[in-house]
């Protein structure tokens, strides 16, 4: 029965059934199977579901009270043991940002299952990797600096692993029929392609001297991935304002141009996230220091 008391600690701690269960490897019908059981355990209702929301009765709230200092404490025993394994050995589940994952992680994934056969991996690429922290061990996630951004209190513990400037680019193609714009405001007049997700919204940064100016420059298109954006700058689509490191080699070969290259621009930030060494997996702490060892080189 502690299995299922565990279990059900961990269903609170998620906020679902489905994701409790991929934590426990189970599927989501035996999670709710061994809730039952534990209910009928009891003679009592433990939690009550309602529109996806999960509301704990009092004599759930006792349980999850007294009893999640000793899942934790078992947890980290168990972590403890793993320790004095001679490889390693487990499970690592991931949330990684679409532009760190498409051109970054999987060779390090690949590099560290080859030295580790024994660990499996699952990755799930969203914009919106610290959503998924309950249910995941490392999280990548980047923002952009100037926006003032409030992280969320997710008792996480945040290491950067690469930073660089936006570069607003087009194709000669397009400022030849489009003309190019000399100074921000100019914009306004230009097809321009963004992601949200890199800017968090339609506000484009330059700075000269001691000015800054915010642009808030037209929706003609929102895309959800970096790779995306740039793909429609290179078909002519408009003006886009990606990270350096994305454009920089375009830039050099003539393929695409800087526009307002006098001008400073946001920081792009990628950092990782992971739970703190009372919480985290030994073989998740592992793959995390070979991450912070080399991150971001290709």
């Amino acid at each position: 029965m502690l299995d299922k008391m565990d279990f059900f600690v961990c269903v609170i701690r998620c906020g679902s059934i489905s994701a409790a269960a991929r934590k426990f490897n189970i599927s989501c019908s035996a999670g709710s199977r061994w809730l039952q059981e534990l209910e009928s355990h009891f003679g009592m209702t433990l939690m009550r579901r309602s529109n996806r929301v999960l509301t704990l009765t009092p004599a759930g709230q006792k349980l999850f009270d007294d009893f999640s200092p000793l899942a934790d404490s078992a947890d980290q025993l168990r972590r403890s043991i793993q320790d004095f394994k001679s490889e390693d050995i487990g499970h690592i589940n991931i949330a990684c940002t679409p532009v760190y994952a498409n051109h970054f992680l999987m060779e390090r994934v690949a590099d560290y299952m080859d030295a580790h056969p024994n660990v499996t991996f699952n990755i799930v690429v969203s914009p919106w990797a610290l959503d998924l922290a309950a249910e995941s061990d490392l999280m990548i996630s980047a923002n952009a600096h100037y926006q003032g951004y409030r992280e969320k209190d997710l008792h996480l513990v945040r290491r950067e692993l690469y930073q660089c400037p936006f570069i607003a680019v087009a194709t000669r193609a397009y400022l030849d029929k489009h003309g190019e714009p000399l100074v921000p405001s100019e914009l306004t007049q230009h097809r321009c392609l963004f992601a949200s997700t890199l800017t968090g919204s339609n506000d484009w940064i330059f700075s000269l001297g001691d000015e800054t100016e915010m642009i808030k420059i037209p929706k003609t298109l929102e895309v959800n991935d970096s790779d995306l954006l740039l793909d429609g700058v290179m078909h002519d689509a408009g003006v886009g304002y990606l990270p350096e490191f994305l454009v920089k080699d375009r830039v050099e070969r003539g393929e695409i141009v800087q526009i307002l290259p006098d001008y400073t621009t946001s920081m792009w930030s990628v950092n990782l996230y992971y739970h703190p060494p009372q919480k985290a997996s030994t073989v998740a702490t592992h793959f995390k220091n070979t991450l912070l060892a080399d991150p971001f080189s290709a």
